[in-house]
């Protein structure tokens, strides 16, 4: 309360005549030497720009690391002001929320309001002249007074003064007739008189609303930014704390014009045109907060959703929940997908416990991919159904298309890929939910990739295109380890190779196909370069882009033949005197059992990667039966696939012959049993002389003893 002065008839004058008086003192006081009164009397601040209004306004503040318990003071000041605007509501319109079901904000019992500083900056803004000027003049004094104040905590604080006075004042407006005390402060405070002046008590009490949402948008706004999130990834919350100086400033100065129009709203003013210029002013700062909250809200929940997303792709559990969080928005509680089999929708959760190739991709220049996929969705399908300790039946295909808009063009492309796949498609026409981790953490740059995943959906491979275009099904189960060993598996059969012949580099550095062949059948030799040589010149291989060279293996030079030979069999002697299997065994076996049969060998390759090693009847025949399969090139994954398909299907129509080994020189003293190398036997070889035979089962006669002077070791296993 005001000290009591003497000459109580002059304080009983006129309230406007009292602002006049003691307001021109009071204001001249606060004010500091380098803002003198006489100055400022020109100024308007509705006619400045924010630089302006910045310029003068940042000089004011003081960065500090004290803090105010804002919270709690601007808990009470809205609970306050909503309660006084809902009973001056019920006074001036006869409408609006009934007082007794306002909520009231929690506020700390612990809380000690300023009520000291508050009742001073009251005082101040009430003593205020009428005018843009003095009111401005005001604002800064405050704002120097609060300046280690947050901004935040500058508007709120004075906010509670304002809500100080004007909640007693509609606080007695509801007394009781029985509180005589009560009715006679309300008698003081003329409450009686608002009961005249509805319009004007609708005016104020609309100003003193937008003062609140002003000032509970720049603490929302303020709090957001405390949260720690980084400002380059919410662009709105940076340009909301950029514009918050300026709009404290606002929601100061228009405290101020509320304050000093208390008249106004006792009908001993009719100054409405300064309150409505900054309503107005008001108004649109509180459209601008609005935005910046609105955009930094939506950006800052797709953010905290993304880390929850991005914490489960990293520190994932199951492979279904994965497959959620990468597709899936939070709303979608079943989410389904189609089955390009049975043609229905099924529910995800037919991935569960499952290992998940994931073929993520746009919808143009898809088809070499599609092609390539179904080559593997039919190897998942063909025995061996169990390969290094995984069973086919575990792994699934999803397509995830990646549509930024899903017009009806795009629609209609979609609908014609699904058609040719028999695999899972995400049938989902909305933004991917997971999209940024598909492109951040899955390394997704508008090209197809095939990461892989297992059943706690942890990547165990972060795209197996390459190697899958490379090798096909034969990379089963896709993991990283599984192309290393693919590579290396032949590594000794080009060293060998380009020992005996390096031009042979420059036919592999161009990555395209070559069938490598050799044997002692001169008219065999002839007869499969010519079928090669028919197959070069075809439309077909020519529309599929492909280019394919051929070696006749010692045509040129027959003396590389026996060099090559050495080095392969002592390659292999050193190998099986290994403790531990080299991966690469089985391969020279393969080879070396093929040089002993007629009419010779045949290797297909793309670039150095073998696809595959078989013999040369079957080879030729093949070859020969392009006519039959040529189709295939375009509608399998590649020439190579459409080959060996075939070459399966003809090599069964020849007859089984026995596996045999003759080593040339080959010491006796490290012979070892071994197994067959033929993929449908497998059983131990039976060691005869300095060979090794295998007839895959069948009865076969006893070998024949050898000369002396010759290693002899007979065994025989069991097959």
């Amino acid at each position: 309360m005001q000290p009591k002065q003497p000459h109580q008839k002059a304080q009983l004058a006129s309230k406007p005549e009292r602002f006049r008086e003691v307001s021109t003192m009071a204001l001249a006081a606060s004010l500091s030497p380098a803002t003198p009164l006489v100055q400022t009397t020109n100024l308007n601040p509705l006619g400045w720009t924010d630089d302006q209004i910045l310029e003068k306004v940042y000089i004011t503040h003081v960065h500090t690391a004290e803090r105010y318990d804002v919270e709690s003071l601007f808990n009470v000041t809205s609970n306050v002001i909503k309660r006084s605007t809902a009973i001056a509501d019920s006074v001036a319109v006869k409408t609006g929320t009934p007082v007794g079901l306002i909520e009231d904000k929690v506020v700390l019992s612990t809380f000690d309001p300023p009520f000291l500083k508050l009742k001073h900056i009251a005082s101040q803004m009430m003593n205020t002249p009428h005018g843009e000027h003095h009111a401005h003049q005001t604002a800064m004094s405050i704002l120097d007074q609060l300046r280690s104040y947050s901004w935040d905590g500058k508007a709120i604080l004075v906010l509670a003064a304002l809500a100080l006075e004007y909640g007693n004042f509609w606080h007695l407006v509801q007394v009781p007739t029985a509180d005589h005390l009560g009715r006679s402060l309300a008698q003081m405070n003329r409450v009686h008189i608002v009961e005249r002046n509805r319009q004007a008590v609708a005016d104020y009490n609309s100003l003193v609303k937008n003062l609140l949402i002003a000032v509970e948008c720049i603490s929302e706004l303020e709090r957001l930014s405390t949260k720690g999130y980084d400002l380059k990834d919410v662009p709105a919350l940076a340009e909301a704390m950029q514009e918050i100086p300026v709009a404290v400033y606002w929601a100061i100065v228009t405290t101020v014009v509320c304050a000093n129009h208390f008249d106004f709203l006792l009908g001993e003013s009719d100054d409405r045109y300064e309150i409505a210029n900054f309503d107005d002013k008001l108004s649109a700062v509180i459209s601008k907060l609005k935005a910046n909250l609105t955009r930094s809200r939506k950006k800052i929940g797709d953010l905290e959703d993304y880390w929850r997303r991005k914490k489960l792709l990293q520190t994932p559990t199951e492979i279904v929940e994965v497959l959620k969080v990468l597709i899936f928005h939070n709303e979608v509680h079943d989410p389904h997908v189609y089955d390009g089999f049975s043609r229905q929708m099924v529910s995800i959760e037919v991935f569960r416990k499952k290992h998940v190739l994931l073929f993520i991709s746009g919808l143009d220049s898809i088809r070499d991919e599609i092609r390539l996929l179904q080559s593997i969705y039919e190897g998942l399908h063909e025995d061996p159904m169990e390969v290094k300790g995984y069973r086919k039946e575990d792994f699934r295909i999803l397509w995830v298309p990646v549509v930024e808009d899903w017009n009806l063009l795009h629609r209609a492309e979609y609908d014609n890929l699904k058609l040719e796949m028999p695999w899972y498609v995400v049938e989902y026409f909305f933004p991917l939910a997971g999209i940024r981790l598909i492109r951040e953490d899955l390394n997704y740059k508008n090209k197809p990739i095939i990461p892989v995943l297992n059943p706690q959906g942890r990547v165990v491979n972060n795209n197996a295109m390459h190697m899958i275009f490379v090798w096909g099904i034969d990379s089963f189960p896709f993991r990283p380890s599984d192309d290393d060993v693919l590579t290396q598996k032949w590594n000794w059969f080009w060293a060998e190779m380009k020992k005996v012949n390096p031009r042979l580099q420059d036919l592999i550095k161009a990555d395209s196909f070559i069938f490598i062949y050799g044997g002692n059948d001169k008219k065999w030799m002839q007869d499969f370069s010519q079928s090669v040589d028919k197959i070069r010149r075809h439309d077909i291989i020519k529309k599929a882009d492909a280019v394919i060279e051929h070696y006749p293996f010692g045509r040129e030079d027959p003396r590389i033949v026996p060099r090559f030979w050495i080095g392969i069999e002592s390659l292999f002697a050193n190998m099986i005197q290994k403790t531990h299997k080299d991966p690469t065994i089985d391969e020279i076996k393969s080879l070396l059992c093929l040089k002993q049969q007629q009419p010779g060998w045949v290797l297909l390759s793309k670039g150095s990667n073998v696809k595959i090693l078989g013999s040369g009847e079957p080879m030729l025949a093949t070859a020969a039966d392009f006519e039959i399969w040529k189709e295939k090139v375009l509608e399998k994954a590649g020439f190579d696939v459409a080959f060996k398909e075939y070459y399966e299907q003809k090599r069964r129509n020849y007859p089984q012959e026995c596996s045999h080994m003759q080593l040339a020189n080959y010491p006796a003293d490290i012979l070892h049993p071994i197994n067959c190398p033929d993929a449908g036997c497998g059983r131990s070889m039976e060691i005869a002389s300095v060979s090794y035979k295998c007839c895959h089962g069948h009865i076969h006669n006893k070998a024949e003893i050898p000369e002396s002077g010759d290693v002899m070791i007979e065994k025989k296993y069991a097959s």
